[in-house]
Order: C-alpha cells, then sequence, then structure tokens
C-alpha cells in the first residue's frame, strides 16, 4: 500500500472509535517520542510557567485523566515546536517535531482552541502538516516521519525526490503505527 492509503486505512478505522478510545490510542503512537522533548532543557524565555521537562510530565498526567493546565502546557509545547524548527539540526528538528504533535494531541482531548501568547500565534495555527483526512491522521502522518527519525516530507514530495528521505522507512512505521492502533496490518 502506499503512504496516502495506509493513511486512509487508519483515518476509516479510526472513524468508529468513540472519542476516549481514539485519544488513548493516539497517545500510545505519540508516548515514544515524547522523551525527546522531556530532554529539551534549554531556557526559551523568560520565567516560563512551566519547563519543558514539567510540560511533558503534565502532559502525561492529563493522558491519564489528571487535571493539568492544559493552556500551559500547549503554550509550552508550542513554543519548543516553534524555537526547535528554526533550526537547520535534524535532531532539534525531531524534537520540534514531537513537541508540535504533543500539543496538537493536548489540543484534541480539551477539545478546543488552546491559549497561546501573541508571539507563539503563528505556530499554533498548523501545529501539524494539513494533508492527512482528519486532525487524528494529520498527527499520525506526523510521528511516522518523526518516529523514524526524520525531518517531516509530504509523501507526494518524498515520491518525487527520494534522495531527500526515507519514504520507505515512513511507510514502514505508518504501517507499524496502524497495527498498533487496530490490531491488524493494513493489506
Amino acid at each position: 500500500m502506499t503512504y496516502d492509503e495506509v493513511l486512509a486505512v487508519i483515518d476509516e478505522f479510526v472513524g468508529g472509535l468513540d472519542r476516549r478510545d481514539r485519544l488513548d490510542r493516539l497517545y500510545r503512537l505519540l508516548a515514544p517520542v515524547l522523551d525527546r522533548v522531556e530532554r529539551a532543557t534549554e531556557e526559551l524565555s523568560d520565567d516560563p510557567p512551566l519547563s519543558t521537562p514539567d510540560a511533558v510530565r503534565e502532559l502525561r498526567k492529563a493522558a491519564a485523566g489528571e487535571p493539568v493546565d492544559v493552556d500551559a502546557v500547549h503554550e509550552r509545547l508550542t513554543e519548543v515546536g516553534l524555537c526547535y524548527s528554526e533550526d537547520q539540526d535534524p535532531e532539534r528538528h525531531l524534537v520540534s517535531q514531537s513537541a508540535y504533535a504533543a500539543a496538537a494531541w493536548l489540543r484534541l482531548l480539551a477539545g478546543r482552541t488552546l491559549r497561546t501568547t501573541d508571539s507563539l500565534e503563528c505556530a499554533d495555527e498548523d501545529l501539524v502538516p494539513s494533508f492527512a483526512p482528519s486532525a487524528f491522521t494529520r498527527i499520525v502522518d506526523l510521528l511516522a516521519w518523526t518516529r523514524s527519525d526524520q525531518m517531516y516530507f509530504h509523501w507526494e514530495d518524498a515520491v518525487a525526490d527520494p534522495g531527500d528521505c526515507d519514504l520507505p522507512a515512513a511507510i514502514r512505521e505508518l504501517q507499524a503505527m496502524h497495527v498498533a492502533v487496530s490490531g491488524s496490518s493494513a493489506r
């Protein structure tokens, strides 16, 4: 199957799940990249309400159903995503992609637009690429590249310029995530 076909299969499967089940399954896909964000201890702004490691810990609490200040966590994750995306270092881009995926998941959990400061509004508009068919699969799309340790590529661009990325690795990761979400493989 092609990359976009696997995304469509995932989207169809999760469309039949209730909201909480979708969020839990998506969090399990996100969890492996959170350590990367948690290790990002660089100071990004003066007097942030949360450190980056604290924001990740709070996100984990939110996933467990505990009450947290989702706006503050979202703000910090968005800030990490924006600041780390501005660097050319591929590892920092992976931190950025992981932070953006986590912030987007938090937005789905909250079911509303979350607060950000004026300086982060532009970063907050499109936390994840908008090419997949749903909010769930847009996060999965970003995670396929992140979990295969690659900077994000739109799958059509990856087909056109295979030397710039490893599309087969991203497809394998996407297929593995499909198995994790549905319990069966996409064929």
